[in-house]
């Protein structure tokens, strides 16, 4: 795109998020969908981005990240001649050892060539991975079309993950119920307990994601973050003990900001040494339950279009798919 300029920033500072957020802000104004995901939006809320610095040329990409969760990160701003805003923002975060990146994308929607602008910040991106050491990069698209599978494949990567969003109205149809065993036993579940439950809830959700990329390897730390954002309500995270044992979770998220305001299945979890006892179906109820009484109408979740069993489990429950947001995946250098 003739005009365009594109920079690499190191570390995030106001100026940068204040213009991340005015792009946002053009994005939603016109019914686009989220560009950037909650963990995204929190790398960017960093003070610092890993312990290193990203520079174009032969430079280091970033220090080592010791939470290997996104720490390690960097952004990419396309500006446009005769426009004083930026035109398009890559934000991109790592794993901390330079070998697995995760990139997304927003581009301002009232520029020339839209496309353009998102493939040659993807095209810097790739750049810049390759210019120090090479890695797997993951592209994200949500509500993915035709023509993210083009922007994709048109720079070498393949169709990797479906994430689909589905939705319910609230309350279910039927009475509220407890989670029940498959032999009939009732099982209560409690709030979640600040201070107290991270240890024991980290155990179980690494164990219950352990091959998955993003949820399967949570730290403290990592927990932590969430507990300290403003949507965050220890009495919707709902725990299941069995024994004294944490077997099972059920966390809830409220967003208060949508139309209409929804509840997410935020994460939901069983321990693998409990699976087959219908747990996970008690739990999504119970969250659900919860949602509803707090005046939400609508429940939402996402799941991976690969999980047959977990979407077919939630299409019995009345949810049904609302789009897919969708992941690319490269290996470069």
């Amino acid at each position: 795109m003739e005009g365009l300029e594109l920079g690499v920033v190191t570390q995030p500072d106001e100026a940068l998020r204040s213009s991340v957020e005015s792009l946002l802000q053009r994005v939603e104004a016109v019914g686009g969908p989220a560009p950037l995901s909650e963990h995204k939006r929190m790398v960017l809320a960093r003070d610092a981005w890993g312990a290193g610095s990203v520079r174009t040329g032969t430079d280091r990409l970033g220090g080592r990240d010791p939470r290997g969760d996104g720490s390690h990160a960097f952004g990419i701003v396309a500006t446009s001649s005769g426009r004083s805003n930026p035109v398009g923002y890559a934000q991109v975060s790592g794993d901390g050892l330079g070998k697995e990146y995760a990139v997304e994308l927003l581009v301002d929607p009232d520029v020339d060539r839209p496309a353009d602008v998102a493939d040659a910040l993807v095209g810097r991106t790739i750049d810049q991975v390759t210019a120090h050491g090479g890695g797997t990069v993951r592209l994200w698209r949500p509500r993915a079309t035709a023509a993210d599978d083009d922007l994709a494949g048109g720079r070498g990567f393949r169709r990797e993950r479906d994430l689909i969003q589905m939705r319910c109205p609230l309350p279910l149809p039927a009475a509220a119920s407890p989670v029940v065993d498959r032999s009939g036993a009732v099982l209560s579940v409690r709030p979640f307990r600040p201070g107290q439950d991270e240890a024991a809830w980290l155990v179980t959700n690494n164990r219950a994601f352990a091959t998955h990329p993003e949820q399967g390897h949570w730290d403290l730390e990592t927990l932590l973050e969430r507990e300290r954002e403003a949507w965050f309500d220890p009495s919707g995270f709902l725990v299941l003990e069995v024994g004294g044992r944490m077997a099972g979770s059920c966390w809830t998220k409220v967003h208060a900001d949508t139309s209409p305001p929804m509840g997410e299945i935020y994460v939901i979890s069983v321990d693998p040494d409990f699976h087959g006892r219908g747990w996970g179906r008690g739990l999504t109820r119970a969250g659900l339950d919860w949602l509803a009484e707090q005046g939400l109408s609508v429940g939402m979740l996402y799941v991976d279009g690969g999980n047959r069993a977990a979407v077919s489990l939630y299409r019995s429950m009345g949810f049904t798919e609302d789009h897919v947001d969708r992941s690319y995946l490269r290996t470069v250098g």
